[in-house]
């Protein structure tokens, strides 16, 4: 390990979702290994929707502290804040190109566009959770970045449960980068008029939907995700962007395969090797859905083994770890 490292990550809140999600498991594991790790907040309510082992303490609160070993921006709106905080080195964690967030020319696609300006002009180092965002913040930024992946908590994503005839949907339309179109719901829907299979599904806020599936979850605690993700057949995901979403590779370590719909991310989606992979389309994922659901069909199985044997062997958090740890103490 490194000498004990002083370092304040800040986010933009502490609501449930996949992105805060993998933010909180970097200052958990970074805590574990010594290091003084505390978060920067609107306000000082640690999560109740997961474990958190850093103190909190809202923005104004580090104003003429001890200057960090390292400040770490994690959304768009913390970039500027991150200034303020006096540190030997800033970073940028950029999980999802945020004005994608955004329709273009609102207020929060420009200030989205402006953190990558403002972050290259004060000499933040990078830090990306996928290829196509390294690829993005290189080309159009001129920002070059290092690829820290997304593991997976074993302590709490693990089988659980026999199969049942049942699809587990995940997602939302919250945005203009996710399921925009709600196709992931409505081929779900599809999918149970033809094959008669229960509909699962979980999000962190409500769904027009809801009412149509036999079984909803909002904001689901750890272990109602363990067990849905073990007795699913497959996941049902439909995003138009990700950087590494936390559902298809919890699945996986839960011993089941997806069928997804995206355009660009989520780089542990092997498409014919993990899961069925295919572009945001209605139709295309209504026919991996069907093949994943075909009787006599052996490509579910397989697919759900090469699934469970990708999380054992590339979703491990401490190599990830080492990495994050090694460029938070400025040796690359």
């Amino acid at each position: 390990m490194t000498e004990p490292l002083r370092i304040c990550y800040l986010t933009p809140g502490i609501g449930p979702c996949g992105g805060i999600r993998i933010i909180f498991e970097h200052v958990n594991r970074l805590v574990a290994r010594g290091h003084n790790v505390v978060v920067a907040a609107p306000g000082v309510q640690k999560p109740r929707w997961m474990e958190m082992n850093a103190p909190i303490a809202p923005f104004a609160f580090f104003h003429n502290v001890k200057p960090f070993d390292a400040v770490v921006a994690t959304g768009y709106q913390t970039v500027d804040l991150a200034l303020k905080i006096p540190s030997a080195r800033r970073y940028y964690f950029v999980q999802m190109m945020e004005h994608e967030f955004f329709a273009q020319g609102t207020g929060g696609y420009n200030s989205a566009l402006a953190s990558y300006a403002n972050a290259k002009e004060w000499d933040f180092q990078v830090i990306t959770i996928a290829r196509w965002l390294r690829d993005t913040m290189e080309t159009q930024w001129e920002m070059p970045s290092t690829i820290i992946g997304n593991g997976v908590n074993r302590d709490d994503f693990y089988p659980d449960g026999d199969k049942q005839h049942a699809i587990l949907v995940e997602g939302d339309a919250r945005n203009q980068a996710k399921d925009i179109e709600e196709i992931g719901w409505r081929v779900a829907l599809a999918l149970r008029e033809e094959f008669g299979v229960e509909l699962w599904g979980y999000s962190a806020m409500a769904n027009p939907y809801i009412q149509q599936f036999d079984q909803f979850r909002i904001k689901p605690t750890t272990a109602q995700m363990r067990q849905m993700y073990s007795q699913a057949k497959f996941l049902l995901k439909a995003s138009k962007y990700e950087g590494r979403a936390c559902a298809p590779v919890e699945a996986m370590a839960c011993g089941t395969t997806c069928a997804v719909a995206i355009v660009k991310g989520s780089d542990d989606l092997i498409g014919g090797q993990n899961c069925l992979r295919v572009n945001y389309n209605y139709d295309n994922l209504l026919a991996a859905g069907r093949k994943l659901l075909r009787k006599g069909n052996s490509l579910i199985h397989k697919l759900t083994i090469k699934a469970l044997a990708y999380a054992d062997k590339q979703l491990a958090w401490d190599p990830i770890i080492d990495q994050l740890e090694a460029i938070c103490a400025g040796q690359t």
